[in-house]
């Protein structure tokens, strides 16, 4: 006989198949295929070489689409100053959105060594498009040479789809997003004073400590007290798993992994299930061995090797500044996952969550949780209080903030389980205080593109700046 939660687990995805079985319509004429900028307006600063501007289609495209973009700079000449690649041609920019893909992009990078007074821009403009793409209305795109406060914008995140491919990173006063492949890396190493190392949550991955310090000693063998607690189990979840997560508030104190000790002989092995990948069905990862130990410059020393491997591989991780977290990959070692601490305000990911089913929490991965940075606060405003349109700077001294990751999480947004399709709550806002005291309003205005759920839509305002 089943359990009530299979029961609930079974009925939830029936209902989302029979969801999505429901919502098709198969001689609906698609919507005009748009090309656009990513977004209307960025700041390039002093210390930045170079910036990496996207056009994104609506949709993927069918064949290959050319677009032309028009270079008007003011204050900055061409070579001189900057160059582009591909390379511009008197004035213009050619480039190809290939067949298959719903996007394309270009880079500038400024000269080594030029002076700049931050007064400087560059206004780029999709001139034409290829047939049957038609260009969309962000079809301008203004680079200043400084450092921005964006009064606003718009914005949908390019969170890969279905499949929730990508967690994706946002700098609102930069009015800019940073798409990251969620397999990209397995551990984050925590640049400051702490030595706290996190899992990659964004594949459901888990951790178990063992008592033994040498990997060479730890076999499958191993694994087999306890290889059922420490994976989720989305039909059967399991209290006793809690423990193999990080937990989603954010708190370095209730991490998988314990402290890394300056005693060596303190630090010990875990194993490790590195979740799901990214398909339909989503692949197992599969296990590994880990051990983690300070080393003598300062960082972090990561050996690691798979279950039933006799040797191992060692990678140092040293500390930086500019990054709250550094990333490693099993596969490829040193990873570049998030921007820097100072770059982004809050993110949208995959996400190994909590559930209370009744008997106490467990883990529970969840799709579409929006996560804040570390120097960042968020407070939750309902419009029955405040209407978003009227909130103001005056307004900002009655809220309360909360610095926990997962201030906003799956707030935003309802349903999902039996019988009920995801929405988008309309009866709240959020204020995001950045870490350079710049106040923004924010409301989230869709989670689905063209009825595909992975793209998150929202817009926000400045209320307060922080200059």
């Amino acid at each position: 006989m089943l359990s009530t939660k299979l029961k609930i687990g079974l009925a939830f995805s029936l209902g989302l198949f029979l969801l999505a079985a429901g919502c098709r319509k198969k001689d609906a004429p698609l919507p005009d295929n748009l090309v656009q900028f990513e977004s209307g307006n960025q700041g390039l600063a002093a210390a930045i070489p170079d910036i990496t501007v996207k056009l994104k289609l609506t949709r993927a495209a069918s064949s290959d689409i050319p677009v032309t973009i028009s270079i008007t700079p003011t204050g900055v000449a061409y070579t001189t100053d900057f160059t582009t690649a591909p390379a511009a041609s008197s004035g213009t920019l050619s480039l190809t959105i290939p067949s298959g893909s719903s996007e394309t992009s270009f880079t500038l990078t400024k000269t080594p060594g030029i002076l700049l007074e931050g007064t400087e821009q560059i206004v780029f403009k999709i001139e034409s498009s290829g047939s049957p793409v038609i260009i969309g209305s962000t079809n301008i795109f203004t680079l200043q040479f400084a450092e921005i406060i964006s009064s606003g914008a718009a914005i949908t995140g390019d969170g890969g789809g279905a499949t929730y491919a990508n967690k994706v990173f946002f700098d609102l006063s930069a009015n800019s997003q940073t798409a990251v492949l969620r397999t990209k890396w397995d551990l984050g190493f925590y640049s400051g004073d702490d030595w706290r190392v996190i899992l990659n949550s964004s594949t459901g991955m888990m951790a178990k400590q063992i008592d033994k310090n040498d990997l060479n000693d730890v076999t499958a063998a191993d694994t087999i007290d306890f290889s059922t607690q420490v994976i989720f189990n989305q039909f059967e979840p399991d209290v006793a798993a809690l423990p193999y997560i990080d937990y989603p508030d954010g708190d370095l104190a209730k991490t998988a992994i314990a402290e890394i000790s300056a005693t060596a002989s303190d630090n010990k092995v875990y194993i490790v299930n590195r979740g799901k990948g990214i398909g339909t069905p989503a692949p197992d990862r599969g296990w590994k061995k880990i051990r983690i130990s300070r080393n003598g410059s300062g960082g972090y020393t990561l050996q690691h090797a798979d279950i039933g491997a006799t040797s191992f591989t060692s990678v140092d991780i040293p500390k930086n500044a500019d990054y709250f977290f550094n990333y490693v990959s099993f596969e490829t070692g040193a990873a570049e996952v998030e921007p820097q601490k100072t770059k982004w305000d809050i993110a949208w990911t995959y996400f190994s969550n909590v559930t209370d089913f009744g008997g106490g929490e467990v883990p529970y991965t969840f799709q579409d949780i929006v996560l804040h940075n570390r120097n960042v606060t968020v407070a939750k405003v309902l419009t029955s209080a405040k209407a978003y349109d009227v909130f103001a700077e005056a307004d900002i001294a009655s809220q309360t903030f909360v610095t926990t990751q997962s201030g906003i999480g799956a707030d935003w947004r309802s349903g999902g389980g039996p019988g009920t399709a995801p929405f988008v709550r309309d009866d709240r806002y959020y204020i995001i205080k950045d870490g350079d005291n710049n106040y923004y309003k924010l409301r989230f205005t869709a989670m689905t593109k063209d009825g595909e759920r992975g793209y998150p839509a929202f817009e926000y305002a400045l209320v307060k700046s922080g200059e």
